[in-house]
């Protein structure tokens, strides 16, 4: 009878080892192209702050979130222990070496060795396996010493075999001696804890505290053992898989992780039983496991042979995959008489729940395809109590895990009953090409009628309250049906852009808190039944706003889950704040992870949501992930900052304190880099930062997930950088702040003023001599230049004196030649009037003579050759000439007494400079007579033949 069962125990193990949790955690891979270092981590450890610690082959790492960094040792080997103590200092040991990094004074990690304070006979060791703090003393494992740093001093523990494993477990420190077992250090010595042979040739992997006075003791190859009360015993369940186990770590009060050197990370009770499994299926980058650390936020690190992977252990958002042979998409999921069923992109998958309550994804088994339905599922739906399967092939009901046809022909997208009583007893089935109803009798579901009618793909269905259907085509708008008395017809009315939506593209209807609402692109809308139009949703619309709606669901507690463009939220009624009924939870961690165009949620309770995505279905513990009360910390990383070459200012292990000593750089030194980052290292995706530079930034920047910021020329002054975080829930962090000087030039400095106000005081006086030797000699010059310009004046004014007589002259001139003008007009009045008398004069003698000598016409002669005669005008010319011309009349006769009166007028005619015609027709005489007069004028004036009459006249 033994073998069987011992047939049946094997059995059972290697069932429970296949056998995985259905929901995995997300898994981040690091390899060496993003930490740029050794490909082997062999030790992994966390400070007070937050940050990762790695022993890594190339020397120890650290990471913050964001930002990888390697600091390699003075002798380049290769790191393989940390550990750090409550001052956040950080132990090393590696291959012949000893050391701690410790905060420098500008936030820079510097090394300290301590390879000298070992004795020098015994200071040339090999690799150091483990360090542990334990109380005041330091403990350094190398195969053939412990070394206890204690007091500045080391303290050396030898063996006559070597040295295996040291841990500390609560207040006390174990190790375990090849030839001596478990030792226990008391009273400054190891001791044994066990005094038999019971350890011989075992390997322990790790000591896990299990209750207040027991220890779990994990071993390489022969399985788990129990330490109580210095007895060991040996565990039931202590078969494992033939992989060893290299090491392990406590992950909580009822579970352990293994990690193993070929089956990646098990996560098991302490009773040895399988909970998870986490391997390169799973998603790890590889199975050889070296070293496993579970960070403040319960959350899995795995240091590999090649890598680094961070396991969300701990995180509210799981990933199941149906197939592990191929990655299909997720497009709907039901749980149904205490099993899952999931549609997929080939094929409809179920799996048994091992639990009924609590987190599912922690439930244990395997998928299996259900029977018969290979190929596209779109959709799953209870219905009745039963599952009803769309398919690309048609319609189905699944009963015991095999898909049962009811419909062939047109794929199926979306099951709707007809009434809101159960049992319906008709269903309308959304098809590729229209409407199908099924009828349900006797607990069975059976084909009725492809409804004649509408024949357009409808994947959206949903019936109002007035049993009015309406169907959506996200190309083509929004139909309202309605289904006839018979059953066997639907009559269809299409709604479009023109109707009131946005579009008649992107337009989508669900039943929302007893409504039939439409998701559109630009907000939700419904349908106003008065108007026949559609209207902007009352309940939803200061809600969503004009937000893309692609897709609505909503759970027992009246929560709206909803899609938007790529992006995943709910909206909860029963945490709403003060100035708004409701709050908006968006899950960006899972941003473009859904599959567009085939959204699908279902929240199950608030422990169990499913939501379809490319990659199988993503679970969500609603109430774990609001539950989360992780404070978010920011951490200002390095600090750089460029001039002539760069320089780190600030290397980010501490955080900088108001009352530090601020930081003073060079004019040249005016652009920086700055780092920061929140080591919530499963959440970065759902944490955003804010930053303000005060004396440069006016406000604060915008909320972004960039974790670097870069300024560049700054100007001379005072400055301070703010950093800050929040995540998706509305926790923020305290503000970080970073304080520093970019001093002016030394043109702008204290002593460059100071020169400036010497030389400008020295200026003054210099300019003060120059002034007042200026002045004297501008004195000087001043009187010389008084009396020049007495001269001057004197001359100008003599000059001015004779200018005046000049205007004067040319004015009487001018006068006179106006006066002259004016006489010159008046002769040649006289002129034309003696020219008019004299054409008057014939006129009158040849009427004369042709009348017979008229006496009326010979008295009018008379009195012509009368007024020719008359000599008065002439008198009156002469007077006003001589007044104009200053006597020239009278000086002419008294100079020349023989000048006859008519040699006068001559005189005058030419004074006027009058035409020799002219004065002919003045005088009454010919041309050829005044010639005659100028000529005998030259005779008595004894005018030399080179000087003109003209020029004669002028000089009188």
């Amino acid at each position: 009878m033994r073998t069987p069962l011992i047939i049946l125990f094997h059995l059972w193990v290697i069932a429970s080892f296949g056998q995985n949790t259905i929901g995995l955690p997300k898994i981040i891979n690091y390899s060496k192209t993003d930490f740029q270092a050794g490909t082997q981590t062999w030790d992994i450890k966390q400070d007070s702050r937050g940050i990762m610690y790695f022993a890594n082959n190339e020397g120890m790492l650290t990471y913050d979130g964001s930002h990888w960094k390697v600091y390699p040792l003075p002798n380049r080997t290769i790191v393989r222990a940390l550990a750090i103590d409550g001052d956040d200092r950080i132990y090393v040991g590696a291959q012949d070496e000893i050391g701690f990094f410790v905060s420098g004074p500008n936030g820079n990690l510097e090394y300290t060795s301590l390879k000298n304070l070992i004795p020098k006979q015994q200071n040339k060791f090999a690799d150091i396996w483990r360090i542990e703090v334990f109380k005041e003393s330091v403990f350094f494992l190398a195969s053939d010493r412990i070394l206890e740093l204690r007091n500045n001093s080391i303290k050396v523990y030898s063996t006559t075999s070597e040295w295996i494993f040291l841990k500390k477990v609560g207040d006390r420190l174990f190790a375990q001696d090849k030839s001596n077992g478990l030792l226990l250090f008391s009273n400054n010595e190891w001791s044994p804890v066990l005094h038999n042979k019971q350890f011989d040739n075992i390997i322990i992997s790790g000591l896990i505290p299990v209750g207040n006075d027991s220890i779990l003791i994990t071993t390489q190859c022969r399985g788990l053992y129990i330490l109580h009360d210095n007895t060991v015993t040996q565990t039931k369940a202590h078969v494992l898989p033939e992989s060893c186990t290299y090491v392990s770590a406590k992950i909580n009060a009822k579970e352990f992780v293994a990690g193993t050197t070929s089956d990646g990370c098990l996560v098991m009770d302490f009773n040895g039983r399988i909970v998870q499994k986490l391997s390169r299926t799973e998603g790890l980058q590889n199975n050889n496991v070296l070293c496993v650390f579970l960070d403040k936020d319960n959350n899995l690190w795995a240091g590999l042979k090649n890598g680094i992977s961070f396991i969300a252990y701990n995180a509210a958002i799981k990933y199941i995959s149906p197939s592990k042979i191929n990655e299909l998409s997720g497009y709907s999921t039901r749980i149904y008489n205490n099993q899952l069923y999931v549609a997929t992109s080939d094929g409809a998958y179920y799996v048994p729940l091992s639990q009924t309550t609590g987190d599912l994804s922690f439930s244990m088994g395997d998928f299996n395809r259900v029977k018969n339905s290979a190929g596209e599922v779109w959709r799953l739906d209870e219905v009745n109590r039963q599952i009803l399967m769309g398919q690309h092939s048609g319609s189905f009901v699944i009963q015991d895990n095999t898909s049962i046809p009811l419909a062939r022909g047109a794929g199926a997208w979306i099951f709707v009953p007809t009434s809101f009583v159960f049992p319906a007893s008709h269903i309308l089935v959304g098809t590729y090409n229209g409407l199908n109803l099924l009828d349900f009798s006797q607990n069975k579901f059976l084909f009725a009628e492809k409804l004649e009618g509408l024949q357009e793909s409808l994947r959206f269905l949903a019936i109002d309250n007035n049993n009015t259907i309406w169907g959506s085509h996200p190309y083509r708008g929004v139909y309202k049906l309605q289904l006839s008395p018979d059953n066997k017809k639907i009559s269809s009315k299409l709604y479009t852009d023109s109707a009131g939506l946005p579009s008649a593209l992107g337009n989508y209807v669900f039943k929302i808190k007893n409504r039939v609402v439409f998701g559109t692109m630009s907000g939700v809308y419904e349908f106003d039944v008065q108007t026949e139009r559609f209207v902007k949703s009352s309940f939803l619309t200061p809600v969503f706003g004009d937000m893309e709606i692609r897709y609505l669901t909503e759970d027992a507690a009246g929560n709206i889950w909803f899609c938007s463009g790529k992006k995943i939220g709910v909206v909860n009624y029963f945490s709403a704040r003060e100035e708004k009924p409701f709050a908006i939870t968006w899950f960006p961690e899972l941003n473009g992870q859904i599959l567009l165009g085939f959204e699908n949620i279902y929240p199950f309770n608030k422990e169990n949501v499913f939501i379809g995505s490319e990659k199988g279905m993503i679970h969500l513990n609603y109430e774990k992930y609001t539950a989360n009360k992780t404070v978010i910390k920011v951490l200002l990383g390095q600090v750089k900052a460029f001039g002539r070459s760069d320089s780190i200012i600030f290397g980010g292990h501490y955080q900088p304190e108001a009352t530090q000593e601020v930081l003073q750089l060079p004019k040249s030194y005016n652009s920086f880099h700055f780092e920061y980052s929140t080591p919530s290292y499963g959440l970065q995706n759902n944490i955003e930062y804010s930053y303000q530079l005060e004396g440069y930034d006016p406000k604060w920047s915008a909320w972004s997930s960039r974790t670097e910021k870069d300024y560049t020329n700054l100007p001379d002054g005072e400055y301070t950088f703010n950093i800050k975080a929040h995540d998706n829930l509305g926790h923020e962090s305290d503000t970080i702040s970073y304080a520093f000087i970019v001093k002016p030039a030394w043109y702008k400095t204290i002593w460059a003023y100071m020169v400036y106000a010497l030389l400008f005081l020295l200026l003054l006086y210099v300019l003060d001599k120059w002034g007042k030797r200026n002045l004297h000699l501008q004195q000087m010059k001043f009187d010389e230049e008084q009396k020049r310009l007495k001269y001057i004046h004197q001359l100008e004014l003599d000059k001015n004196e004779k200018e005046i007589i000049t205007l004067q002259n040319e004015k009487l001139a001018n006068e006179i030649n106006f006066k002259n003008k004016a006489l010159a007009d008046a002769s040649l009045h006289l002129v034309e009037r003696g020219d008019a008398l004299g054409k008057v004069k014939d006129i009158l003698q040849t009427l004369y003579k042709k009348t017979g000598n008229n006496n009326d016409i010979k008295s009018a002669l008379l009195l012509l050759n009368d007024a020719e005669k008359n000599n008065d005008n002439w008198d009156q010319f002469a007077s006003h000439f001589d007044e104009i011309n200053n006597n020239f009349l009278n000086k002419l006769k008294i100079k020349y007494p023989l000048l006859s009166s008519t040699d006068l007028k001559v005189c005058a005619y030419l004074q006027l400079q009058l035409s020799s015609k002219e004065i002919a027709q003045l005088m009454a005489i010919s041309v050829r007579g005044v010639e005659i007069r100028r000529y005998r004028l030259r005779k008595k004036l004894h005018l030399p033949t080179e000087q003109t009459l003209n020029d004669f006249l002028n000089t009188v």
